[in-house]
């Protein structure tokens, strides 16, 4: 079950997850690599947490408005919308082709993943403790 379509079935279990001290680990670390990396992406690693977060937030209040499905048009429609002023701080001539096809990528990315909370105890152990791992090498 892809990230987003699982949002549907468990929204509470994703939230928990995203704001447990596993979850945010994750994304901090993955978010603190590219930055270390090369810190002038650090506002467009910024831009694309906040793109992600308003995905899963549409898709939460089209699950919770029943319209989680075959709404895709209209849930893109109001990700751009919300998202265009911080968009255009970065690309401030972007087209809205070239709009489009990131928030499907992002959309994308998400759905390429399997959902949290369907994790086992076991994955999300060996998630957090890779992590750590990288932590201490660092």
């Amino acid at each position: 079950m892809s990230f987003l379509s699982a949002i549907g079935k468990d929204v509470k279990a994703v939230f928990n997850w995203l704001a447990s001290p596993k979850g945010q680990t994750i994304i901090t670390e993955g978010e603190n690599v590219v930055k270390v990396i090369d810190p002038a992406l650090s506002g467009i690693v910024d831009l694309a947490d906040s793109w992600l977060r308003k995905v899963i937030t549409t898709e939460t209040l089209a699950t919770a408005a029943g319209s989680q499905s075959g709404s895709g048009v209209q849930k893109a429609a109001a990700v751009l919308t919300a998202m265009q002023p911080e968009i255009a701080v970065y690309f401030p001539n972007a087209t809205a082709t070239q709009l489009q096809n990131a928030n499907k990528a992002i959309v994308d990315f998400l759905n390429a993943f399997d959902h949290p909370a369907s994790l086992t105890p076991a994955q999300q152990q060996a998630a957090a403790d890779a992590i750590a791992a990288s932590q201490k090498a660092a």
